[in-house]
């Protein structure tokens, strides 16, 4: 067998090979030539850096040795072959370079050598065929030898792959792993390529597999042979298969393979060789003859079978086991398989009973084969397969029946069971509904739907099962059989799964309909179907409605034992008659409307139009109110009069009987649903009132007492309400039954109490059934007709309540009788003239609970309406009773809370009755002491933090006066004036502006009820016309409104009127009292007393001089505890109106506070400054201060040092001036045209002394640099050298003082960019320095000249002074230096003076000086207009020379160190780079040599100043310098020269660390681009060098050099040793874009014989080894792009 296989690959590969011989006749004249790699070259050294650490490297080298090895692709694989060979390397570089080979071949097909691809093949075979390799070279070799083979079947290469790989297979040898995987891969890759090879690899390794011993290998070839044999099956079965491809040419070999598999490895121990064999035979049964499969099946059968005991995952065996089957069915006769049927179900069952978990994919694949396994055999053996399925069902494990429900359902959903088996099937299910599992009861489920869908149930048999369904419905007790899993998904439950099966079969099922159709109705009475009934009710509602309903309407004939109507009715009206019940009321309903006929014929059409109208209201409340008692309340009484109606249409005593039975019989049932049973009995009630059969009510009424649970205060109200309602039509009855219950109860009690030791529960009892008489008692007295019950009550009813309430000591009886009360009251409101004897002990006795510690909310709500009741009776309460009544009430309700307000209203029911006492009381007694006497007890209830108290409070004091007012009268003897007026006033004034606005209202009416008072007092009669008083009507009309502003002007007319009708005595003492106020607990309340005091400080501040101190202190003392801003603005405005009057004492008094101010104190000061007249002369007295003030002390510390501290006076006098100007930018909005116009005054005054005040800031600015705050203050005592410490000396920073009161200036000036600059320092919080100094006041200089031009002169003037201090002389050396650069505004006059000072200051001690005086020079650039060029007549021109020549003296820095020097240089380099585009071409050629000089030892200097950002600067500098000489002397022979170094400096420098240094250099080559002598790179740096744009550094150098090379071929070389240079620079982004920049000059080179190419590649290989990733990174790139270069590779 050997020899034949290795006889059909050799004729194969013959006549392929011959195919294309002289395709490859030049290659092999390549071959020939014999390649021989040098180690020293740059690919080696790129294979040596292969194992570079790090990553991005790597990749680099990577793909640098595959864009070589696509141009030189045996080059590269040789030099990959011998490096591997010489060095070893590790193996995880062994990867990498195994994958480049890959990449190489694949790309490089065509050009590649049959001798390297041999070579590459054999080695690729040798490195897997040995032991020592890893996995992951394994897999690379394969990938080599796929990449070989990949390509069109007909290559010789992959021939070579194939000769090779047959080579290892012909060796007698067992093939390694790799090997086998690699042709399964193979198979896969390139099926039409490998399949005319399978025969003869299948004959190659059939005689190998019987001395295989490794498992892997064993797995490997499974799944090689399981491939091709699937790849076989899809080439015979695809339709556009080749016909030389057949079956029968591998059969015998499928057969060897087949049975060596089946005699020798099926009895492998390992399970993952097992699973793969399995595979493999399913797949190679398909191809082996009928007679040797049906030798094989039983042998097959039995130990893949026993597979499944030993494996963890059966998936691959039941998949096997299924193609298996399936092969065997449909060649061989069923019969083969009988035998092993019991066998194969039990296997499978097994596994069909492991719920799939839907995590890990291969347990749901293998449920999926399983049930295709079942499917397939129960075609074949039916009876088998049911009877498997029926003895597991009957097998009491619940995974067995849910095993056999799962393949029960899929078998009835796939339509392959005949009717007898369905029968058979349905019959065995019975036992089963009475297994709890949940599991169980879902599968049950399923296969009860399945049944439904196909028809299988009916009436007779399917009753069963819809009870089962309904059981489960109403959360049947389902246990869990095992703890859930965290894989475990959230299933559905039980209840959701049946609820939904439920209504799927009532609405979609047609088939179900007989089965549910009226028989559901039986379970809406069931108690253990309760549960259930929202579901139940659901279908019943949809089915009474559907044709099969509506064609038989009477169906007690078929179905006697169903419930009746009046049941049904009852039954259903309770159900509805809870709004929470969802759908469940709404299906009632609809239920209720298609049974009207068969509950009585006269109900349709009634009901037909009153249903609807409730099933509307139903879904209206339901899903607003449904849970509001009041709500819930009308529709119960909605449901009443339903049921009413409908004995009025039926009009049958007989009915009305048989319903109330019905309603009677149902009571029971709904002992745990208090509410419902509440509703019942109810209905039993108008049952009562309209039956009119004694001996029924009799028997009722008894009934519902007897069986009421006393216990609940619902239960008790239920059966009041009944027992009333039946007193309606039955009186003495009623009574009669009262007088029986009453005996009975006394009777219990005292037995009880006489023979019981301890106590009973049955004492409870009958106290609570006391209670329920009580109750039934007023329910009788309310519900009876009048005209018969005013005999009754002073009679049997008041005797019955005032024994019970003598007798009682219980809490629920007195809540009963406070109830009973209430309604007994009501009910003699309807017989006027009746007159209460039992009225006083009523009143005690709801006094007494009324205070009574720990009074209940419901039972002081109770006591409230039982005494608002009984008060409105005849006759009135005398004066002792109403005291005590009020009293009582005030104590026991006002400080109820809004929260302990229940749905009731209990709160609101009990205040309104409170309210009413009140009127009473002052209408019955009008004096004063009794007014003084409720306001003082309303007063401490007007400042509650709670709205709804405030409210009701106010409510009752405006009706307390109202009520005086109008009850008000005088004698001879009554007093003239009204004491309690100011007191009143000074509470009700917060109230004024309270946040609510029912407050407020009420508050002004108090303030003008105490004005009407007081003016009855004084003479003034009721009807006297008072303007003020009729102000205060309007106010009061628009005080309730929204609008600010109303409020604000209802307030000042409040002040007014309160200005004119209080004396100055009671001005004083009204004073005192409201400046309370400005500590409301309201903040918009303390805000409004504020305007009040401003209104009567303006009107009448004049005559409180003598009283200034003592309102100040008062007024800043309470404000310090105020938060409210509002509050602290009202009363800055009002002390602001006081001192209007007095601003000397005033402003003398403020002048003492120490710094920082209170907000207080700085609204005062903002207040002042929008006063012209004061802010002009307070603003003249503070810039004298600063003129004449030293500014800081210098005091000595302990470290032997000095440090400055900032005088106390000129701070204060800043911080001053800061605040006055504040308000100044933007008149305050207070509606009156003379603030705007004072504000402008104010401006004028401002602007009239700008320049002082800016020079003086700018002074002040310098002077406190490193100046720290006073650590003590002076006092105002009478001590010389009194101090104190200044506590706000940690937050005090003089710098930010002055700007801060700059920021003023200027923002009163209308300098928007001079504002923002500032308050842009001002959130700068880092300690102010020198370099920041300078910034801010060129900054602010600058802002001068755009915003305030006008000032500058006056600016100059001021500050060009000798000035002693060195930061003061900074101060006015950087604004001369800022001016310059800005042309001082246009003003050029000021240029002479200017440059004179200049020139002076550059030998200034100070460097900082000498430094700005440097730069101040350097901005003659910006005098450069289009209109003159240093014009002559200015007196600048003459010096232009001079000024040039320190300049560039000043660049002459032989030595750059550390010194404070070379900021001097640095800032020359600076200046000479703004020059130069502005000087003549004379001057700038007379300096050339010398600053291009300077240029390249700046721009190439490799080190550091003071670090990076100092290098940086000074680059970028030079660069500037370039630049400029570019642009004026850019074509002359002294600039062309050097230019081309320049050249490359430039484009290495454009990947600068230094940002700045980046932008220039662009700017640089833009202007180097004209005269470079290249159109194509001019275009690149016009276009591409955009300053603020990320410029792709290796994109733009690759299209840069093309045209260097193409326009400046000349210089290449000089252009590679410039770049060359750089190769050792420190810094790491020059070398890296130094090795570009070199890399493609050589790339784009056409020949390299005048370039110097071998030093670059050098070069290379040494940059390869750098300590910098970036850089070698760079080398990997640039090395690539030598490729021309073969010599150098």
């Amino acid at each position: 067998m050997k020899k034949r296989a290795k006889l059909n690959y050799e004729n194969t590969k013959k006549k392929c090979l011959w195919k294309i011989t002289e395709r490859y006749i030049r290659m092999d004249e390549f071959i020939g030539k014999e390649f021989v790699k040098k180690k020293g070259g740059l690919v080696w050294s790129l294979l040596e850096s292969a194992s570079d650490a790090d990553g991005n490297v790597r990749q680099a080298i990577a793909a640098s040795l595959i864009t070589l090895g696509h141009q030189h692709p045996d080059l590269i694989l040789k030099a990959i072959f011998n490096f591997i060979q010489a060095n070893k390397p590790n193996p995880s570089v062994e990867v990498i370079l195994y994958n480049t080979v890959e990449n190489i071949i694949k790309e490089s097909s065509s050009s590649l050598s049959l001798d390297v691809a041999k070579l590459w093949c054999q080695s690729a075979l040798e490195k897997m065929m040995k032991a020592e390799a890893s996995t992951d070279i394994q897999e690379a070799m394969s990938g080599v030898l796929v990449a070989l083979s990949s390509t069109h079947c007909d290559s010789v290469r992959f021939y070579i792959v194939m000769e090779n790989v047959m080579a290892h297979i012909q060796n007698g040898g067992v093939p390694c792993n790799s090997i086998i995987k690699t042709l399964g891969i193979l198979a896969t890759a390139n099926v039409s390529g490998v399949v005319p090879y399978m025969k003869g690899i299948l004959s190659l390794f059939q005689p190998l597999m019987a001395s295989i011993r490794s498992d892997e290998t064993k797995i490997g070839l499974c799944i090689m042979l399981s491939k091709f044999c699937e790849s076989i099956s899809e080439a015979l079965a695809s339709k556009e298969s080749d016909p030389k491809i057949s079956a029968s040419e591998v059969t015998d070999e499928c057969t060897g393979i087949f049975e060596i598999i089946i005699s020798q490895w099926l009895k492998s121990s390992n399970a993952q060789v097992r699973n793969e064999l399995v595979i493999a035979l399913g797949q190679l049964s398909h191809l082996i003859p009928q007679d040797k499969l049906d030798e094989q099946i039983s042998p097959i059968v039995v130990q893949v079978l026993g597979f499944y005991r030993k494996t963890s995952s059966p998936y691959h065996i039941t998949m096997g086991l299924g193609l298996f089957i399936e092969r065997v069915l449909e060649v061989s006769s069923a019969e083969a398989l009988k035998p092993h049927i019991d066998n194969i179900l039990n296997a499978l069952f097994s596994q069909v009973c492991t719920v799939p978990n839907y995590i890990e994919p291969y347990t749901v694949k293998n449920h999926y084969e399983v049930l295709r396994c079942y499917n397939t055999l129960t075609r074949h053996f039916q009876d088998y397969v049911l009877m498997h399925l029926i003895s597991r069902l009957e097998n009491a494990s619940y995974m067995q029946r849910v095993g056999a429900l799962t393949v029960t359902k899929h078998l009835l959903n796939s339509k392959v069971l005949t009717d007898t088996s369905v029968v058979n099937i349905v019959t065995t299910l019975s036992p089963i509904m009475n297994d709890p599992n949940s599991k169980v009861v879902k599968s049950l489920t399923q296969v009860i739907v399945a049944l439904c869908h196909q028809s299988h149930l009916n009436a007779s048999n399917g009753r069963p099962f819809i009870v089962y369904i309904l059981r489960h419905c109403s959360g049947a007790h389902t246990p869990q059989t095992r703890r859930p899993s965290l894989g475990d998904s959230e299933e559905e439950s039980v209840g959701e799964m049946s609820r939904r099966v439920m209504n799927l079969l009532a609405t979609t099922v047609e088939p179900a309909y007989p089965i549910l159709w009226p028989h559901l109705l039986e379970f809406v009475m069931a108690p253990d179907m309760e549960g259930a009934l929202s579901t139940t009710l659901g279908c019943l509602a949809h089915l009474a409605h559907t044709p099969q309903a509506k064609e038989a309407p009477d169906f007690y004939a078929e179905n006697p034992t169903l419930p009746k109507g009046p049941v049904l009715l009852t039954r259903l009206l309770v159900l509805i008659s809870s709004l929470s019940k969802g759908s469940m009321g709404i299906s009632a309903l609809t239920l209720l409307q298609g049974i009207a006929t068969t509950i009585s014929p006269q109900l349709q059409s009634l009901w037909d139009q009153n249903i609807p109208q409730l099933t509307q209201s139903y879904r209206e409340w339901s899903n607003k109110n449904g849970s509001d008692a009041s709500v819930v309340q009308v529709w119960q009484d909605s449901l009443r009069e339903f049921l009413s109606s409908t004995f009025s249409a039926v009009n049958k005593d007989e009915f009305i009987t048989h319903v109330g039975i019905a309603q009677v019989e149902q009571l029971n049932q709904l002992e745990g649903h208090p509410e419902l049973r509440s509703f019942l009995v109810s209905l039993i009630g108008v049952t009562l009132k309209a039956s009119s059969n004694k001996t029924y009510v009799a028997t009722s009424l008894d009934t519902i007492f007897n069986s009421t649970p006393h216990k609940y205060v619902k239960e008790r109200e239920a059966v009041a309400g009944a027992v009333g309602m039946c007193a309606a039509s039955h009186l003495d009855t009623s009574l009669t039954h009262i007088d029986q219950w009453l005996k009975a109860a006394d009777g219990m009690k005292k037995s009880l109490s006489f023979f019981s030791l301890r106590k009973d529960n049955r004492l409870d009892d009958a106290v609570w059934i006391r209670a329920s008489i009580v109750v039934c008692l007023g329910q009788i007295a309310l519900l009876a007709p009048a005209s018969e019950v005013a005999a009754r009550i002073d009679g049997p009813i008041m005797l019955h309540l005032l024994n019970i309430l003598n007798s009682n000591k219980s809490e629920v009886v007195n809540e009963a009788t406070l109830i009973s009360t209430s309604n007994i009251a009501r009910a003699l409101h309807k017989l006027p003239g009746f007159k209460l004897r039992q009225r006083p002990i009523l009143l005690t006795h709801i006094i007494n609970t009324i205070t009574a510690d720990g009074v209940t909310l419901h039972t002081l709500a109770l006591a409230m309406q039982a005494l608002r009741d009984l008060v409105a009776l005849e006759p009135e309460l005398t004066v002792e009773e109403r005291s005590i009544v009020l009293q009582a009430v005030l104590n026991a309700t006002i400080p109820l809370e809004p929260a302990d307000e229940k749905p009731e209203g209990l709160v609101s029911k009990s205040l309104a009755q409170l309210t009413s006492l009140i009127r009473t009381i002052i209408q019955r007694d009008t004096n004063p002491a009794t007014l003084d006497d409720v306001t003082t007890l309303l007063q401490s209830w007007t400042v509650s933090l709670h709205d709804l108290e405030r409210l009701h409070s106010m409510d009752m004091l405006h009706t307390a006066l109202r009520t005086y007012y109008e009850h008000l009268s005088f004698g001879p003897e009554a007093p003239t004036s009204f004491n309690q007026t100011c007191q009143l006033l000074g509470f009700v004034i917060p109230r004024v502006t309270d946040p609510c606005q029912e407050v407020r209202v009420h508050a002004v009416n108090c303030v003008s009820m105490v004005l009407k008072i007081a003016g009855c007092y004084q003479g003034q009669p009721r009807n006297y016309t008072d303007g003020d008083l009729d102000m205060l009507k309007v106010v009061g009309e628009n005080i309730g409104a929204n609008d600010p502003e109303l409020l604000f002007s209802s307030v000042k007319s409040i002040g007014k009127v309160l200005s004119n009708k209080l004396s100055f005595i009671q001005l004083r003492s009204f004073i005192t009292n409201v400046v309370g106020g400005l500590q409301d607990l309201q903040q918009q309340s303390s805000a409004g007393v504020t305007i009040i005091l401003n209104e009567l400080f303006f009107l009448r501040g004049h005559q409180l001089h003598q009283h200034i101190k003592e309102i100040l202190d008062s007024v800043f003392n309470r404000l310090e505890k105020v938060n409210h801003a509002q509050t602290r603005k009202g009363a800055v405005e009002a002390l602001t109106s006081l001192a209007s009057h007095n601003l000397t004492g005033v402003v003398d008094i403020m002048l003492d506070y120490p710094l920082p101010y209170e907000s207080c104190v700085c609204g005062v000061w903002q207040k002042i400054g929008t006063d012209p007249e004061m802010f002009s002369s307070v603003l003249t007295q503070l810039i004298q201060v600063l003129e004449r003030t030293q500014m800081f002390t210098e005091q000595p510390t302990n470290t032997q040092d000095t440090v400055k501290i900032a005088t106390h006076i000129p701070l204060t006098a800043l911080s001053a001036i800061r605040e006055m100007v504040r308000d100044l930018v933007k008149p305050e909005e207070t509606g009156q045209e003379c603030d705007e116009e004072k504000i402008s005054r104010a401006r004028y005054i401002m602007e009239k002394n700008f320049p002082t005040l800016c020079s003086l800031l700018i002074l002040s600015y310098g002077s406190y640099v490193t100046v720290m705050a006073p650590l003590h203050q002076s006092t105002s005592g009478s001590k010389k050298n009194s101090y104190i410490p200044n506590r706000g000396a940690t937050t005090l920073v003089p710098t930010k003082i002055v700007l801060e009161c700059l920021l003023g200036v200027v923002n009163v000036m209308g300098y928007a960019m001079f504002t923002a600059a500032i308050q842009a320092k001002l959130c700068d919080d880092n300690e102010e320095t020198k370099e920041g100094f300078v910034m801010t006041v060129s900054c602010i200089t600058t802002l001068l000249v755009l915003e305030g031009t006008k000032y500058v002169c006056g600016v100059v003037d001021y500050l060009d002074a000798n000035h002693a201090y060195e930061m003061q002389r900074c101060a006015a050396t950087a604004t001369f230096a800022q001016l310059v650069a800005e042309k001082c505004g246009g003003n050029y006059e000021l240029l002479e003076a200017l440059t004179r000072s200049l020139m002076s200051r550059l030998q200034d001690k100070s460097p900082l000086v000498r430094t700005l005086a440097v730069r101040g020079l350097a901005n003659f650039a910006h005098l450069h207009t289009q209109k003159c060029y240093f014009p002559q007549w200015f007196g600048v021109g003459d010096k232009i020379n001079e000024v040039i020549s320190a300049l560039v003296g000043a660049t002459d820095q032989r030595e750059v160190g550390a010194t404070v020097e070379d900021q001097v240089l640095l800032e020359a380099m600076k200046g000479i780079a703004i020059l130069l585009p502005h000087l003549e071409r004379e001057i700038v050629l007379e300096h050339t040599p010398t600053l291009l000089l300077r240029i390249r030892l700046f721009s190439e200097k490799d080190g550091e100043l003071d670090g990076s950002k100092d290098l940086g600067e000074m680059r970028e500098a030079s660069l500037g310098v370039l630049k400029g000489l570019a642009s004026t002397v850019g074509e002359t022979d002294e600039f062309q020269e050097p230019l081309k170094l320049h050249l490359v400096s430039c484009l290495v420098h454009l990947t600068d660390p230094h940002p700045p240094t980046v932008v220039m250099c662009k700017s640089a080559l833009q202007s180097l681009g004209p005269i470079i002598g290249s159109d194509g790179m001019n275009s690149m740096f016009q276009n591409h060098l955009i300053p603020s744009g990320n410029l792709n550094y290796h994109q733009f150098i690759t299209d840069l050099t093309k045209h260097m090379v193409a326009d400046l071929s000349e210089d290449l070389a000089l252009f590679l040793q410039a770049a060359s240079s750089y190769f050792k620079s420190s810094d790491a982004c020059l070398r890296k874009a130094a090795i570009l920049l070199a890399g493609n000059l050589i790339y784009h080179t056409q020949d390299g014989k005048d370039v110097s190419v071998a030093s670059v590649g050098r070069s290379l290989q040494y940059l390869l080894r750098d300590q910098d990733s970036n850089v070698r990174t760079a080398a990997a790139i640039a090395s690539a792009l030598l490729y021309k270069h073969e010599d150098l590779l």
